[in-house]
């Protein structure tokens, strides 16, 4: 691939970091934050369906948006508005102060997403847009590895609260790079007039087309399958196998690279085999992984065995993510904004639903967990 596109997808990739780790980087600390506001788990994993629903909605709302101002502008504005939200986070006297800063936290998060995805397909298309995509995921897939044991040792060392003075200097340091080295990739002939009442026509025209609407609906389910592995992950493997935070935050991790060698090996098949099949090897791990999961749960197995079927799942989580993007953006021809958006709203507003539902069969035990992936897997076979 060119420099010029590993320059292009490294700086996209940073800022799409922002997401996972602010999802990632405290979910070791859950258990110390439902203490510190004498509240139940459940109810601080409402911090995580808050970002994740901000971050679905929210799409909608800037996709016209950035298809009208241009994409600089706006991913500057997003990126200080997460940095100042992470800063309140950080301070937050109670979990209903939590939630609004999680809530604005997630919103400029949803405009930074619009504007990375509409930048890559404003730049190529087909297999060399899907190319992007799986590098952009690669490097991009450094996030889950990274942030989870780096929050469970800021978090045994310091607490959740210096966590989130972590992701606003991450995100300082995002909007410098990007200040300095992304340029502006809609041209003003290629703008859209700002026009709220085409708003809904045009993004009901965009979903009616199925050659979208297929491969959105089968990342829908990737990223359900996925919120339910982040959302159970710290309840399971801290209270049914007593690892610590810092053993949970390194054990999260290393799962992830199961999903970097995904997205970096699609990035490789996709101009040997085509963009849709290497989405249908993905959807076939992604659900061996999970009826393997689901025996473990059964059989009482114990950890190794639930760990292979896990890693597994996540390899074809990281082969279906990219391809499938790519699909789902190749489809439309203009509004690319509109259709990152809409994407984006769809992918993350279904499966934020994961993260109560995960939470709570979390609580029953590994094999409820297990079965709630395997049906997200089998939507997702389906699907693809």
């Amino acid at each position: 691939m060119p420099a010029s596109h590993l320059r292009f997808a490294a700086s996209l990739a940073l800022i799409g970091a922002l997401g996972p780790s602010a999802i990632d980087m405290y979910l070791a600390s859950l258990p110390q934050m439902a203490r510190d506001f004498a509240t139940g788990y459940t109810q601080v994993q409402l911090t995580l369906t808050m970002f994740l629903l901000a971050m679905g909605a929210g799409q909608l709302l800037f996709g016209p948006l950035v298809d009208a101002l241009g994409r600089r502008r706006p991913l500057l504005a997003g990126l200080l508005v997460f940095c100042i939200a992470s800063l309140a986070a950080a301070g937050a006297p109670s979990l209903d102060t939590l939630l609004l800063a999680r809530l604005v936290q997630g919103l400029a998060s949803a405009l930074t997403l619009v504007v990375i995805m509409s930048m890559v397909r404003d730049s190529a298309d087909g297999a060399r847009a899907a190319q992007i995509f799986a590098l952009l995921m690669t490097i991009e897939g450094l996030a889950p590895i990274l942030a989870p044991a780096l929050g469970g040792v800021i978090d045994a060392a310091f607490g959740w609260r210096a966590i989130m003075l972590v992701l606003a200097g991450l995100g300082l340091l995002t909007l410098v790079n990007s200040a300095m080295t992304l340029g502006e990739t809609l041209p003003p002939a290629h703008r859209v007039r700002l026009a709220p009442a085409t708003v809904w026509r045009t993004y009901g025209r965009i979903a009616a087309d199925g050659a979208f609407l297929r491969p959105a609906l089968a990342l829908s389910a990737v990223f359900f399958f996925l919120f339910a592995y982040i959302a159970g992950s710290a309840y399971v493997y801290q209270q049914h196998f007593g690892l610590s935070s810092t053993h949970f935050g390194l054990l999260f991790g290393g799962c992830g690279v199961a999903i970097l060698l995904g997205a970096a090996l699609s990035g490789y098949c996709v101009s040997r085999h085509g963009v849709a099949q290497v989405a249908w090897w993905g959807a076939l791990c992604m659900g061996a992984g999970a009826a393997l999961a689901v025996i473990a749960g059964l059989s009482g197995a114990g950890l190794p065995l639930l760990l292979a079927g896990v890693v597994l799942a996540l390899f074809g989580l990281g082969v279906c993510e990219a391809t499938l993007m790519a699909l789902a953006m190749s489809s439309q021809q203009r509004d690319v904004g509109s259709t990152a958006a809409l994407l984006g709203a769809l992918q993350l507003m279904i499966s934020s639903s994961a993260t109560p539902l995960a939470g709570h069969l979390a609580t029953l035990g590994p094999p409820a967990r297990a079965r709630s992936l395997s049906a997200a897997a089998l939507v997702l076979v389906g699907f693809t």
